[in-house]
This record gives structure tokens, sequence and C-alpha cells, in this order.
């Protein structure tokens, strides 16, 4: 019994399948398929880290029809099965147990081929919807086509078992074709899969019976189920109740997984972000559960992202079995280091929803832990030590610093990183003073602790110059010296300068978060970036009793980056509460003497506010990258990152920082970041099929 976490370290069954303990990676999608939902060998990496990291067991969410999600794994296909089986058995190599979760969703369509418009999105009942910045219309199901997506259900179920899958899970939340089918909000059919409860509930049994009858009794069956569509017109708590115990009843499962939000709707409340009180499931399935009777529960809870509190969900009862997805894309190891009692080395997952946002940028990945998703190339055990050991000199200690230093130090490199503020973190510390975003500093805690840990020498207060760094004789420098707001007002929508900038009363959101100004009265705040800075520091002064008027060029307040994250409800919930007054399609012309005249930016329409105290600027970053002009040719290499290369979102600064740290050392590595970038892509990044698996390691 483990001293600390009894509860999570003992052992549980469901239906057929035993399991070391109760801590589950959680279904959610993965941009790592080929094809028409082939598995990589990347997938299979990214899995086998988790269960090398302590999860007992993984569940996968995937497409069951090659018509849906294309960048979800689909078992539907025949010609799919091998890399299935390549998958599953890498993960019982490791020790661990592997479910799949097959769903047809109404908002990814797909295409009838590639680059056709979309094929129609099947529902039980006609209705016009909104999903991912698009209108989706869907067409109610004829029984013909009930059937054959029962068939594909029995079909997909089938190659997982025959692929050596452990189990199979039907997903009926998450707004998926069998919590539509459960809902009066989604279904308003009249023949026998709609009306009352009994028949809407049909479609589901008839799916369950068929993962039942291919499971053969060699895999577990189970049921996600949505405990509260916390919709008008959609089922409550009660009616998921009675769901539950008639299912629970029947024999046709051997666990159940409770949660809620409906996307895309509640997508909010499906990825918690930092500004959702994390467990935000609990009480929903606090009042569901109870109808499992002996089926043990299943839950993530919403935002789990430590054992301890996994532990005290089993202690309270409210499940039997607790999973995660973005604290294991964080952390995978997070499992095994609370089992070894290494809790500090795990990273925290701060839900800024990266992870999410990222795919809407054509990019994958975790912002504070660059190697999540790409362990096949940069796993823990591809870090030996460098050919050449170096010394090497890193200015600014932002993400992209902390994290190059923490890199190079392990490869065996003699690090020294320099910064210029009184504390670690950068810019992104700024961002951690911002209202409700305190979280956001777990992860410069975690990279202070790993330096420690790793003997990184760190100067603080200290002024970098190209002379103090030569005095190091380095080998290589890193230069992550950040981003500056520009102080003129340049920006997206018009980069030149704001008459009137020069004024003592117009800030920039630094000196507002270092304390070296603090606005009061009427403020006028003007935000072209749509990120968090422009809405923190409005928020921010507004509940220090300021009377803000925020203005952007743009239709909202908030770019399609926020939007992405599922950021953009919180968000704006806090910004009403404060108080703040939002000026869309609004662009200042020039700054008086306390005066400011504002345009709108799609007419020749124009005002003037008056009595204004204070301006803050928001407009657009400025890298601050002197040094490696400096020092360009005086050092083998060097790289300059992040920010200070170009600014951009908080993911690249920790992903430069690990990759140009490789490179260290390397022989015929880059020397220059632009060495770099006009060299051919590395082919060993490029993914294979997972039935084609390789290990393989690039710096």
């Amino acid at each position: 019994m483990h001293p600390r976490y009894p509860r999570v370290f003992s052992p549980i069954r469901l239906g057929p399948v035993e399991l070391p303990n109760r801590f589950y990676s959680s279904p959610h999608a993965v941009p790592m398929t080929i094809g028409a939902g082939k598995p990589t060998d990347d997938y299979i990496h990214y899995n086998v880290a988790r269960v090398k990291g302590g999860c007992s067991l993984i569940m996968l969410t995937m497409t069951m029809h090659v018509r849906g999600r294309s960048f979800q794994p689909s078992p539907y296909p025949k010609q799919n099965l091998a890399a299935f089986r390549a998958l599953a058995d890498a993960v019982h190599e490791a020790g661990g147990k592997i479910f799949g979760e097959p769903w047809y969703f109404w908002g990814a369509v797909g295409q009838w081929q590639p680059l056709s418009p979309p094929a129609p999105a099947l529902a039980p009942s006609v209705a016009q919807f909104s999903a991912y910045e698009r209108g989706v219309a869907t067409r109610e199901m004829s029984k013909r086509e009930i059937r054959a997506m029962l068939d594909a259900f029995r079909q997909s179920t089938a190659h997982l078992r025959e692929a050596g899958f452990d189990g199979v899970m039907v997903h009926a939340s998450h707004g998926a074709l069998a919590e539509q089918f459960l809902s009066p909000y989604f279904n308003r059919r009249t023949d026998e899969y709609g009306g009352p409860l009994e028949n809407r509930m049909r479609f589901l049994m008839q799916s369950l019976q068929a993962a039942r009858e291919e499971a053969g009794g060699k895999m577990a069956v189970g049921m996600r189920l949505n405990c509260d569509e916390l919709l008008a017109g959609g089922y409550d708590s009660k009616d998921a109740h009675r769901v539950l115990k008639t299912v629970s009843a029947s024999g046709l499962i051997d666990y159940a997984d409770l949660d809620v939000a409906v996307e895309p709707n509640q997508l909010y409340l499906g990825m918690p972000s930092v500004f959702v009180t994390p467990h935000v499931y609990r009480p929903y399935v606090e009042a569901v559960r109870s109808a499992a009777g002996k089926v043990p529960v299943l839950s993530v809870l919403g935002r789990m992202t430590s054992i301890a509190d996994a532990e005290a969900a089993l202690e309270s009862g409210v499940c039997d079995m607790v999973g995660a997805a973005r604290a294991l894309i964080a952390e995978p190891e997070l499992v095994k280091n609370a089992f070894e009692g290494h809790e500090s080395r795990s990273r925290v997952c701060i839900a800024c929803n990266w992870c999410l946002a990222a795919v809407y940028e054509s990019a994958a990945g975790c912002a504070i832990n660059p190697t999540s998703y790409r362990e096949r190339v940069w796993g823990t055990e591809s870090l030996e030590s460098a050919p050449r050991r170096s010394t090497v000199v890193i200015v600014g200690a932002g993400p992209a610093g902390l994290e190059a230093a923490r890199v190079a130090a392990l490869r065996g490199h003699g690090v020294t990183l320099v910064e210029a503020r009184e504390d670690l973190g950068g810019a992104f510390a700024l961002w951690a003073r911002l209202p409700g975003r305190e979280f956001y500093r777990h992860a410069i805690d975690w990279w202070a602790r790993e330096l420690e840990r790793l003997h990184v020498t760190i100067r603080l207060a200290t002024h970098a110059t190209a002379g103090s760094v030569l005095q190091e004789r380095p080998d290589a420098v890193i230069v992550a010296t950040g981003a500056r707001y520009s102080p003129s007002g340049r920006g997206s929508y018009r980069d030149f300068d704001i008459p009137g900038f020069d004024r003592d009363f117009v800030h920039v959101p630094e000196e507002i978060l270092l304390g070296a100004a603090s606005p009061a009265g009427k403020v006028v705040l003007l935000d072209n970036e749509g990120l968090h800075t422009g809405v923190g520091v409005a928020e921010l002064l507004a509940r220090r009793g300021a009377e803000v008027e925020m203005l952007t060029p743009s239709f909202g307040p908030l770019s399609p980056r926020v939007h992405g994250a599922q950021e953009t409800r919180p968000i704006m919930e806090r910004l009403r509460a404060a108080g703040v007054k939002i000026s869309p399609s609004s662009y200042i012309e020039c700054i008086g003497d306390h005066q400011v005249t504002v345009s709108d930016v799609y007419s020749d329409d124009g005002r003037v506010i008056d009595d204004v105290d204070a301006v803050v600027l928001s407009t657009g970053r400025v890298s601050i990258n002197e040094l490696e002009t400096q020092l360009e040719g005086k050092v083998a290499q060097l790289f300059t990152i992040g920010d200070a290369l170009a600014a951009r979102m908080w993911a690249a600064a920790s992903f430069e920082g690990h990759k140009f740290a490789r490179y260290i050392g390397e022989p015929d590595a880059p020397d220059t970041v632009s060495e770099a970038y006009f060299r051919p892509d590395d082919p060993m990044f490029q993914p294979v099929a997972s039935d084609i698996p390789r290990v393989s390691r690039a710096t």
C-alpha cells in the first residue's frame, strides 16, 4: 500500500480487465494520424510515454467512420488494423491497458473527397448549429443511416478487438451522436428513436449491445455519459440518473465514465481553462453516480492536476477511478513521480489550453512541455550527454531561456543564466500577475526547481552586455531577451507611431505590471492583440476602481487564439463583472492634452474622449535583440529565440528554447537560427504509420 496515496495505487477491475492503479489517461484529440485516420509512430510514443509514466490505462478518442474527424484515429477501415495492433502491442509491452472510444460528432463532418465542400452532418433531427467558427446544418438520419452507423460502430469495435485493445467505450457526452439521441434538445423525432426517454435511449442501448457482442467477453465495455446537459430544453441530472441506472442494471457495461460539456457550446467546460474552478464536474457526477450501483465510476472531474486531488476524490467516493488529459500532456510522468515521492519533479498543467488552441495554428503540443507530442524524437531518453561539452551563456529567463537552460544542463553543458530583472519568468511572470492567471506561476516555479537541481548558475538583477557575456568565454550563447510593448503604439492594425504617445500619462502594460505606474480615474486602453495582456490589464485597473474603456480595432476584444483556447466566455464574464466598457472597431487617431481622438475603423466617424486621466497602449510587441548583432561572429554558436527572435505565442518560446539548446555541442548542427531556418527539414520529424514503428531521436 502506498503511504501517501493508498487509493490511487490500489488495483481495480473493469469487467475482464485488471488495472494496478486508478489513474487513467482520458480520451482527447491528438493530431497524430495520417491518411484515413491511421495512427502514426508518434502516436505510439506519445501513449507509451504516459504508460511508462505510471498510467495504468490509456483511453483513446477516435472516429468510428472515416467521414469524421480526420485528425483522429479511426479503427473503421480494415487497412488501419495493423497500425492499431502496433499501438496496442506497444502499450501492453510498456505495462498498460488500452481502450478505444469510437464516436461520431455532427460538428466534424468530414468531406466527400479532398478539397470538396463538407459532407452532410448526421443527427437525430434537423437543426442549424454553429461549430468551430462555421455553420452546420444537420440531416435527420433515416433508419437506414441509423443502422449503417450502428454497423460502423460494430465494425470499429470488432477491429479494436482484433487489434488487441482491452476495452471499448460508447460516447454519450460532448455532443456525440449517442448523446444527441438521448437529448430532447437535439432529438425531436416521433418514431421509435424519439419521444419518451425510453425511446431516446434506444440508439445508446443498441450501440452498447453491439459493443458487448463484438467484445466477445474479452474486452471491457463502458459508456461515457453527460451528467447534465446544462441546456434549456436538454436533459438534466435526474434524467442522466435514470439513464445510468437503466444501463447499469442491463449488464451491458463494465464501467461508466461521467462528465459534462456539450461540444462546441460548452467546450469551455470540456477543457476548463485557468479561469474555471477546478473539479467543475464534481457536483454533477455526485448527483448521478449512485445510479451506477456496483458498476465502477470513472471521471476526470474537470481540471485534475495532481495525484493528491485524485486521492481525495477517491477517498470521498465521488468516483472509483480518476483521469486526466492535460495534466498528462504537461507531465507524462505525473503518476510515476507521485509513486516514487518525487512530485516536485512534475510540471503542473497551467490550463492555458495551448494544447487545444494549437490545432487552429496548424500546430500541436504543450506550452510548458515542448516534448509533448514529440516523444519519439525528444523523449526523455534522447537527452543524452552532448558529444562536446560546452560553456553556455543564456541571456533572459523567460520560458525560452529557462527551457534552454534546463535542456543544456541535462545534456551536460556548463550553463550560466543571466536575467536583468530580480526574478525568473520574464514577461510570463508579468502575465501571471494579471487577475485570474496567477496559476501560471506554477510553470515558473517548476523551471526554478529544475535549474536548481541541475546546478545551473543563475545571475538575477544583472544586465548582460556583449562584453560581460564574452568574458565567460562561451562556446554557445542563447539570446532570450524577449520583447517589450511598443511605447509609441505601433501594432498590426496601424504600424506607425500614434501622435501624442510621449505624453506623461501614456503607459505600456509593463509599467503597470511592474508597479512603475498606477493609472486611476478615467483610463482609455487601446488593445491591438486580443490576447491576455490588454484584457488582463483592463480588468486589473477596473478592479482597482478605474473607469476603463477598452478600444479594439476588431469586432470583439479577443483574438481567434483566445477563442481557440476556450477562454472567451470566462474572460468576458470577468470584464463585465469588473465594469470594463468595450468599444469595438475603434482606434486612437491621436492623444491630446488629457484628450483622446478615436476613429471608427470601418468609416470616417470619429469622437473625442475628454478628461482622460491615463492611456494604456497594448498594441504590439517589439523584440529586444541588440545582443544578437553585438555578438555575431564572436561565438561558435549564437541562437536568438522566443520573442527576441519574433514576438509570438508563449508556446514558441519554450519550444525554441528546447530545440536550439539541443544543437549545442552537436557536430554538423546549425550555428545560428538563420542557418537552421534555411536548412531542409529534418526527415526524422516526419511521421510514418504506426504499423511501421521506428525508434529515433533527433536534435
